[in-house]
């Protein structure tokens, strides 16, 4: 029993993980941060909660910082 046990709790770990990977986009994040743009990791699991592409947010933020249009 203590084997089936040990297989069934790493199975639950990867599945949580892929789950974190997918709510938590670490790479957008982390090339905001070199981008110059100010977003929360908070804020880009808020985004896809409620289903907006965080990518296309980011990517918009990243082209108007470049560009010198300040934003709020």
């Amino acid at each position: 029993m203590g084997e089936v046990s040990f297989i069934l709790v790493v199975f639950l770990c990867i599945v949580a993980f892929f789950l974190f990977m997918y709510f938590v986009p670490v790479g957008l994040w982390i090339t905001a941060i070199f981008a110059g743009v100010k977003v929360t990791i908070g804020e880009l699991i808020g985004m896809r909660i409620r289903k907006v592409p965080p990518s296309i947010i980011v990517n918009s933020l990243i082209t108007a910082t470049k560009a010198g249009i300040p934003l709020t």
